[in-house]
């Protein structure tokens, strides 16, 4: 997980149709609040044609490289992605896997900053509706009261930088505070298919950095002679090859790059900007 850079002008289609039904949703709430808060109402329903519309989705994926604002997992080739809500739109979960209260913060449903791109494992089997505060009690419940006395447990990837929060001993996540420990498991940071992923990322990034070191100058050394003889490659293939895995390497703390909260906790000194 590292912070993300979220683009400053928001898709038109938000401040258009989404500022239209936001009013809608608010008049609704002032004319029957006990209705909304009612469970399994649907009253307070946002439109997924506005926040999950083309040019939302499209500037999200490029902000964040095409990458899951939580586990920065690449997923895109295989899966469509959601625009995810960070304070949930439909309804709130205090406790992990508790019951769901209503309303939801339906006033931010069409709102910049609390909108974000997902995988579905992310965003549907974990998180989904949980957003736990440090105190309940300060939780704003309608449109007229203010966000800023909720202390939110779990991180927000535009607005926190999780490096303060979640370190990596490998491609063991770990947590450094009660932030990074409910992020962790809101988000499933730590369920196994995902730590394979970040094994994977970092024995790839080991054997660029073996490669990388390789020159191929003559006279040749003799591993780099196996190399070539191996894979059948010549001098200059040889030498491109090393040249490749040495831009892997050297890139593979930027932003756009898979996993890179990961690489920057365990190699500090690679490039990160």
């Amino acid at each position: 997980m590292i912070q993300v850079t979220k683009s400053a002008t928001e898709p038109a289609i938000l401040g258009r149709r989404g500022t239209r039904h936001l009013r809608q949703l608010e008049q609704l709430y002032t004319a029957d609040p006990a209705a909304c808060r009612a469970p399994e109402n649907t009253r307070l329903k946002s439109r997924d044609g506005i926040y999950n519309d083309a040019t939302v989705k499209e500037q999200l994926r490029l902000d964040q490289h095409k990458k899951c604002c939580y586990c920065e997992s690449l997923f895109t080739a295989t899966s469509y992605g959601d625009v995810e809500h960070f304070r949930p739109k439909a309804g709130y979960q205090q406790d992990w896997r508790g019951p769901l209260s209503k309303p939801g913060y339906y006033w931010l449903a069409y709102e910049w900053t609390n909108l974000l791109f997902s995988c579905q494992l992310c965003n549907q089997e974990y998180k989904g509706n949980y957003f736990p505060l440090r105190d309940p009690a300060t939780r704003a419940l309608m449109h007229t009261e203010a966000l800023n006395r909720e202390q939110a447990l779990l991180l927000h990837p535009a607005l926190d930088n999780p490096a303060l929060h979640i370190t990596f001993v490998q491609d063991a996540i770990k947590a450094l505070d009660d932030r990074g420990e409910a992020s962790i498991q809101a988000f499933g940071l730590d369920r196994p298919d995902l730590i394979k992923s970040r094994l994977d990322r970092l024995k790839e990034l080991f054997y660029a950095r073996i490669v990388g070191a390789l020159k191929f100058m003559a006279p040749l050394e003799e591993r780099e002679q196996e190399f070539l003889t191996e894979l059948g490659l010549s001098v200059a293939e040889g030498k491109e090859a090393a040249a490749e895995a040495r831009q892997i390497w050297q890139e593979a703390a930027l932003d756009p790059a898979e996993y890179a909260g990961m690489v920057r906790a365990n190699f500090p000194h690679l490039p990160q900007h």
